[in-house]
């Protein structure tokens, strides 16, 4: 009897043994994967757009929610809206405002919003209005 309950005990072990290996893997596979692939930076594009009559979008400022890091990116094309381009690390989060102008002269600044970026692309399209 003693024999049976050895080898059954064994089995039980190795049973054991075999899930606790599979979830470790798909652990693994799950949570630190993904991170592997992802880009340190990301290429930011899109547009930017004001309200008002006789305002124009001047810059873009993607502030970091982590360190307080500032990045800035000039508005193209002159009216409104106008295009952006910028590289931002990737796996943060940024308050995002826009400077404009009002009949050519600096205007003000307004909230657009919040960018969580935390993508496994190497570039992305955003607009935001302001």
């Amino acid at each position: 009897m003693s024999s049976s309950s050895g080898r059954n005990t064994k089995w039980i072990i190795l049973a054991v043994a075999i899930i606790i290996i599979v979830v470790l893997f798909a652990a693994y596979i799950a949570f630190i994967m993904p991170r592997i692939d992802k880009p340190k930076e990301v290429t930011l594009t899109g547009t930017v757009t004001t309200t008002g009559t006789g305002t124009n979008p001047e810059k873009i400022t993607f502030k970091s929610m982590r360190d307080s890091k500032t990045y800035v990116a000039g508005v193209s094309g002159g009216g409104n809206p106008g295009t952006y381009s910028i590289v931002l690390p990737n796996g943060d989060s940024y308050k995002v405002s826009i400077t404009w102008t009002f009949f050519g002269i600096t205007g003000g600044t307004a909230d657009a919003g919040t960018l969580n970026l935390d993508t496994s692309a190497t570039s992305i399209e955003r607009n935001w209005a302001g």
